[in-house]
């Protein structure tokens, strides 16, 4: 395995970036980057499973974010089945993360074949059409943001139930498949569940810190993708993108958390995935 290739450093470093911004907005990061590393000439299932790799970046820049949340959601695990707000929180990360493991595994699963079986421009015209997906979940998303600013803002010691739970984690696994967006797909169920836009936003973040470990996990432990993406790039290049990652998380994730609410993310999701459908085409095409 190379340990450094300089030709892919400069791409890592812009990889690094747009994980760490675009992780926290309403639009998929593992899919710009695949989009990003496809069209400079990466193999697209390598292409996908190093975006999935820049996850572990925003993973570290959470953990501290949220470190006062980690730290007493484990000390929760002294009493799991409490009334208080850190074990009612822990019991929500729990059923929400077995049901993204449910969805999310079969889906990367059924990704890595699909690529393998189609090639990369037809890989890029299915990346095109769940991005047009995301940007209906995102569009409904932002429509239940406008009306929540309208209603009295519930409790912030709310936690969701079980079934908004189930429902969140099963929506999050499913963010395994390009074009589809984690954040759009967590908040909108909390956003019907009736929790207001920050507190959505909240805790979709909280969940996934979990998330993004297992993100980037699973290509590493599941057909051994992980390992031949980090062998095309090198492996210094690799920690390169993940440290770039985490640093540009840490500075974004503060400033999104106060806007995101604000923030209309679906004619851009749109216009993406019209760019990604007619290079694809155009792939196809030979032009």
């Amino acid at each position: 395995m190379p340990v450094l290739s300089h030709h892919y450093l400069i791409p890592a470093l812009i990889a690094g970036l747009i994980q760490g911004i675009v992780e926290w907005l309403p639009v998929s990061s593992k899919t710009m980057i695949t989009i990003y590393f496809t069209v400079i000439g990466i193999k697209v299932q390598n292409a996908y499973d190093l975006g999935l790799i820049a996850n572990f970046g925003s993973f570290f820049a959470a953990v501290y974010y949220f470190r006062l949340e980690v730290v007493r959601t484990i000390k929760a695990l002294a009493h799991p089945f409490g009334k208080d707000y850190y074990s009612r929180l822990l019991r929500f990360l729990f059923v929400a993360t077995l049901a993204t493991g449910v969805t999310g595994i079969p889906a990367y699963i059924a990704v890595r074949h699909a690529f393998s079986a189609i090639g990369g421009s037809a890989a890029m015209v299915v990346i095109g059409i769940l991005l047009f997906f995301t940007g209906f979940i995102v569009r409904k998303k932002e429509k239940m943001v406008s009306q929540s600013r309208e209603m009295d803002a519930p409790s912030s010691d709310r936690v969701p139930g079980v079934g908004t739970s189930i429902l969140t984690g099963a929506m999050q696994g499913l963010a395994g498949l390009p074009g589809i967006s984690r954040s759009g797909m967590t908040i909108t169920p909390l956003l019907w569940a009736g929790f207001d836009a920050r507190e959505a936003i909240r805790l979709s973040f909280m969940l996934d810190v979990l998330a993004l470990v297992g993100a980037g996990v699973v290509p590493l432990i599941i057909g051994h993708g992980g390992t031949a993406a980090i062998a095309q790039i090198g492996l210094t290049t690799t920690i390169i993108m993940v440290l770039v990652a985490a640093v540009v998380s840490f500075l974004a994730i503060r400033a999104v958390i106060g806007l995101a609410s604000r923030w209309r993310t679906s004619t851009a999701t749109f216009a993406i995935a019209g760019i990604t459908l007619v290079v694809a085409v155009l792939a196809l095409l030979g032009v």
